[in-house]
């Protein structure tokens, strides 16, 4: 009995400490091992009291939900839709929920002028969807990196699906010097990750993307996580719960098929982020920025 008393103790100290650590998912995790290939979620996820952190996180940072099952474009997606975001450094896969999250609500985007400037004088060429496989590798070609091979050949399968997405910033020579690449959920878009070999390349992408997005239909921009950088062009932090009720009421069928290209008649330095329709060409001189 003592022995049956000991492990009860254990089991209820993993379970109410994994709460807010590891000790409940690594519970889960050896009770429910993980589902064959394809198969999403693991079982802890789908059960109804392995999903009260995601309406509770409010007052909680980022936390992990579960561990293992298999890292496919339709457990991606699927865990996406929920605001989970899969770790996957080694085997087996983390599954996790960032809080708060950073966003942008598109009409927030804030253009300097300096890269205003930057965008008119020529000097980078920008592309959509010519190069995801190379964007991809790029954005993996540092010391430490969660784009792991399996992780890279996900993205690219959800590319030829039409449903992941890549913008290329060329320069003159036409060399890849920045880049990123992303998942449309609706009328959001989530960026996964970004690169650049020259300074300033990442905010001309970001810079492209945005000025399209919102011509497009669509609303928010999700970074996912914190960055200086990411606060001085427009997106802030919001509280997951609050993430996750936007996510569900933007979600849609795809807003723009496959391939994503360049809409030239967009001007994209001239674009008021806060007038939708001011990046078309031609509009009124009051709806666009002066240098």
């Amino acid at each position: 009995m003592d022995f049956v008393r000991k492990i009860r103790h254990q089991l209820q100290w993993l379970w109410k400490h994994g709460q807010s650590g590891y000790g409940r998912v690594w519970l889960q995790s050896r009770l429910f091992p993980p589902p064959p290939t394809g198969r999403f979620p693991p079982l802890w996820m789908a059960s109804v009291r392995a999903f009260p952190p995601l309406l509770k996180m409010d007052e909680r940072p980022h936390a992990l939900l579960a561990i293992g099952g298999s890292l496919t474009e339709d457990t991606l997606l699927a865990a996406y839709l929920k605001g989970i975001y899969p770790v996957l450094y080694e085997h087996p896969v983390k599954w996790i929920v960032f809080n708060p999250r950073m966003v942008l609500f598109l009409e927030k985007m804030k253009l300097e002028k300096r890269l205003r400037r930057l965008i008119r004088s020529g000097r980078y060429h920008v592309t959509f969807d010519s190069a995801f496989e190379e964007v991809a590798r790029e954005c993996s070609n540092r010391k430490w990196t969660w784009l792991v091979p399996e992780r890279i050949n996900v993205a690219v399968a959800l590319h030829k699906r039409g449903q992941a997405h890549s913008v290329e910033v060329w320069n003159r020579d036409g060399k890849l010097v920045g880049g990123l690449f992303g998942l449309e959920m609706g009328r959001m878009f989530l960026s996964e990750s970004a690169f650049h070999h020259e300074s300033n390349v990442g905010k001309v992408a970001d810079a492209y993307l945005n000025c399209h997005l919102q011509h497009w239909g669509y609303e928010v921009h999700d970074a996912q996580v914190y960055s200086p950088y990411l606060e001085a062009m427009g997106f802030e932090e919001i509280p997951c719960k609050e993430y996750v009720h936007k996510l569900q009421e933007l979600m849609r069928p795809n807003v723009r098929s496959a391939p994503w290209r360049v809409d030239e008649r967009l001007d994209v330095a001239g674009w008021n982020p806060s007038l939708p329709g001011s990046q078309i060409k031609g509009c009124a001189g009051d709806n666009q920025m002066d240098v």
